[in-house]
């Protein structure tokens, strides 16, 4: 188990240092940029969409910073804080095919000799690492290698299609803290004769023993695009594959060879849009012929050593290599959240989640993650494997999944998944193992292609089932999202009908469904008599701390009963939309969004609780959604990930609003509890199970079981100790707390569905960050006194200045 005294020490180190960061920070803020400010200020204050535009203009010119002294001073500010825990990236590194060393079969990729020659894998190295080595991160060439070309080395023509494609990953260390990667494979053709000579050789080899019946097996291959040649001689189809095998066969003498290589960023933090713009950029920046533009060491030099890390509760602006080597370089704007106070970061759309497999299918999902099935996911996309792992993994806060995750896992560790520990792992469609999955009933197997989920037999419902997934739907409406709407519960009355079952979709096999009860007209007169009220101080959203609430009331012989989830979000839209016309309730919170550096924000719940339905159906005809940049769309996805994690987070609180009174609070010393804890019983489990309605103990008597909620419990007795808590624990808490204001601090057990409306808070938070930049980050200049003028390939860089960061001194 997880050493807690081990993660105790670490936590106070990491506090340390995070203290001293935060010193570094504040000085850091004073070097901004002065016409930066003054945008930040007006767009904050503006409500109208041309100071919007003006700032989006602003941010997308590329200007220094600061004056050189200043610079000079901001260089040294960045040599004070650790670089550990400010820097984007530790690592750049280039992987593929060693031309020294030659062909070298992958001998982690099994028996393929009966694949042709191009669908084989072959032993891919790393060719070259900037910096060669940092202190906190040792670099890992074998793993690194392994997950930035998850397939090996492979082979291609022009037949077959060879577009640039990107891919996150993650590992996790020795000591317990996970790294992520992003990686950009691409296809680089063969000039060299004797790597074409010899993959013309071992093709003909192939060939001779398919057609003297020395070989049984088929030649079989994932379906690629691209014309079938018409250039294979007539033995070749001795064995009766598919047209498509065409693809497969090299002709020396017609076609050009082509290698995978990949470039890739090692990092600490997963701001993977940042990397992925960064190195499908990089790559395009590649000068092919002469003309302008900076050296690719420049904008490597610039992400490794010049682009920092935000602090908590700070946004940065940086500048990312553009399209184009002549176009001026990419404005972003890279937001952390605030520590306690905020969700943790997020930068995977879980937007994409909710296209990929549904909402049903989700919730399935994240109901096996909880009670720590053994979870498989399989794809033919390794990005869609990452975004789906992590993604289902950040909906579990405040808990931490704490047993294996390898979200792609390669195939030198297939081996992990006869593991008897529960796990989240990825595997390609392609691989041998991923199509021999058993049946085995702890196992939860999710096709993401497909929409297809398998789950473990017994599975327990998820409490509120129906309503939750009613309030998730209403949110993925208000933002547009596309996705298949086949299988989703209709809404009416703004709570879920589904012909009174709570059913599963039609790929989602559970032994036992259990049917819920429909709701009777009743429950729904019921539904009209809650009554919901906000009230508070007054002040600007800025300056309040959350909001406060008056108790819920409702008939005392009424209380089991469902919140109009569509219905109460309209209604807070229309407070929002009131208080812009100057009728604003006093406590009510205000927030103007026009002021968005992007100005795409729209306030549907304000436009919504302001307009008539049949008004509102014209209106949605003639407004036509919006075509974001990948950058807006990128600025959305944060606000959809923010919206949709609250939610969950909402759902958690109220299932567990009470568990502090169930903790057993131990009565000896810190130390000593430590050494015992294993055979202590420090949560009673019958009793806060006793308190709970009848049809949800199946689901919560199995997660009290699981070490996710244990190590919750140990975080909440070691704060008993600790001066400064867990900051999850924390954010838990203090919405645990915002939930007993409203109900009462007597309340043990709520039986209704509640919706969330807290989402606004934090959302406020996010748009002042974009709005309000706390540092901006010299844009990439050019460091080398002589660069080349053209490339055929990716190059190998030159180490002389990106192994040291005073190179821009040295070559400026």
């Amino acid at each position: 188990m997880y050493n807690l005294e081990q993660s105790s020490n670490e936590q106070k180190t990491d506090k340390q240092i995070m203290t001293a960061r935060e010193n570094v920070a504040s000085r850091l803020s004073k070097l901004m940029l002065s016409n930066s400010n003054s945008n930040s200020n007006g767009s904050s204050n503006s409500n109208n969409g041309s100071s919007a535009a003006t700032t989006a203009a602003t941010m997308s010119m590329v200007q220094s910073p600061t004056s050189p002294g200043e610079q000079s001073e901001l260089n040294q500010l960045k040599r004070d804080a650790d670089p550990q825990f400010s820097r984007f990236a530790d690592y750049f590194v280039i992987c593929g095919l060693d031309l020294d060393t030659g062909l070298e079969p992958d001998r982690f990729a099994g028996d393929n000799l009966h694949c042709s020659p191009l669908d084989r894998a072959y032993k891919s190295k790393p060719l070259a690492h900037y910096p060669e080595n940092v202190a906190w991160n040792p670099f890992d060439a074998h793993g690194i290698c392994m997950l930035s070309l998850p397939q090996g080395l492979r082979f291609r023509t022009q037949k077959h299609n060879i577009e640039p494609k990107f891919h996150s990953f993650a590992t996790t260390r020795e000591d317990g803290k996970r790294c992520y990667g992003f990686s950009l494979v691409f296809y680089e053709e063969i000039r060299n004769r004797n790597i074409c000579g010899a993959i013309h050789t071992l093709q003909s080899m192939f060939i001779t023993e398919l057609s003297n019946g020395q070989q049984t097996h088929s030649l079989s291959r994932i379906k690629q695009d691209g014309p079938v040649s018409r250039s294979l001689p007539r033995h070749f189809k001795v064995a009766g594959q598919a047209p498509q095998s065409a693809q497969s066969y090299y002709d020396i003498s017609k076609d050009k060879l082509y290698v995978a290589k990949s470039i890739s960023l090692i990092c600490q933090a997963p701001y993977a849009f940042a990397a992925e713009l960064f190195l499908k950029n990089l790559y395009r920046c590649l000068p092919r012929q002469p003309g302008a533009g900076i050296s690719l060491e420049s904008y490597v030099y610039n992400i490794l050593y010049e682009v920092m890390l935000p602090q908590p509760g700070k946004s940065i602006r940086v500048y990312l290599p553009p399209m184009e080597p002549h176009l001026p370089a990419i404005a972003l704007i890279l937001q952390r959240p605030a520590l306690a106070t905020e969700l943790p970061l997020l930068d995977f759309p879980l937007r994409l989640l909710f296209s990929y497999l549904g909402v049903e299918c989700v919730i399935q999902l994240l109901t096996c993650v909880l009670l720590e099935s053994q979870v498989l996911l399989r794809s033919t996309d390794y990005q869609r494997l990452m975004i789906v792992g992590e993604s289902i993994t950040s909906l579990l806060f405040p808990f931490i999944w704490p047993h294996v995750y390898a979200p792609i896992l390669p195939a030198a560790l297939h081996h992990f998944l006869d593991a008897p520990v529960p796990f989240v792992m990825g595997l390609h469609a392609g691989c041998e193992a991923a199509h021999k999955i058993g049946s085995e009933a702890a196992l939860c197997f999710v096709d993401i292609d497909k929409k297809h989920i398998q789950l473990p037999e017994e599975l327990p419902v998820f409490p509120h089932k129906m309503d939750f997934m009613a309030e998730i739907i209403s949110v993925l409406d208000k933002f547009e999202i596309e996705r298949d709407r086949a299988q989703e519960p209709s809404l009416k009355n703004g709570y879920a009908m589904r012909g009174g079952a709570d059913a599963m979709i039609s790929s989602c096999t559970l032994p036992n469904g259990v049917q819920a009860a429909r709701r009777s007209k009743e429950r729904f007169q019921q539904l009209q008599e809650t009554v919901y009220t906000l009230s508070g101080g007054g002040g600007s959203p800025a300056q309040m701390p959350g909001v406060d609430y008056q108790p819920l009331v409702a008939h005392p012989s009424k209380i089991d009963h469902v919140p109009r989830i569509a219905d109460f979000l309209r209604r807070k839209g229309g407070m929002r939309a009131a208080q812009a016309g100057g009728g604003s309730p006093v406590g009510s919170p205000t927030l103007s969004l026009s002021s968005s550096p992007v100005g795409i924000y729209h306030d549907v719940d304000a436009v919504d609780g302001t307009l008539p339905p049949s008004r509102m159906g014209s209106l949605s005809r003639r407004t036509e959604k919006p075509n974001l940049s990948a950058v807006e769309q990128y600025y959305q996805d944060l606000r959809i990930n923010n919206s949709l994690r609250e939610i969950f987070l909402n759902r958690f609180a109220h299932m567990f609003h009470a568990y502090e009174y169930f903790v057993i609070y131990p009565n000896q010393a810190k130390d000593e509890w430590l050494s015992n804890r294993e055979t202590l019983q420090n949560f009673d489990k019958s009793s806060f199970l006793s308190d709970q309605p009848e049809h949800h103990r199946a689901f919560l008597s199995r997660f009290l079981e699981s070490q996710m909620f244990a190590t919750l419990i140990d975080n909440k007795i070691l704060a008993m100790w600790e001066p400064q808590p867990d900051e999850q624990l924390q954010l838990f808490d203090q919405r645990i707390k915002l939930l007993r204001r409203r109900h009462g601090e007597n309340m043990i057990c709520a039986t209704s569905y509640e919706p969330c409306v807290l989402s606004q808070d934090s959302q406020q938070r996010f748009e002042k960050r974009l709005n309000c930049i706390d540092i901006e980050v010299t844009p990439p200049s050019e460091i080398l006194s002589n660069r080349a003028a053209y490339f055929r390939s990716f190059p190998l860089l030159e180490k002389g200045v990106l192994n040291q960061e005073c190179a821009s001194s040295n070559y400026n």
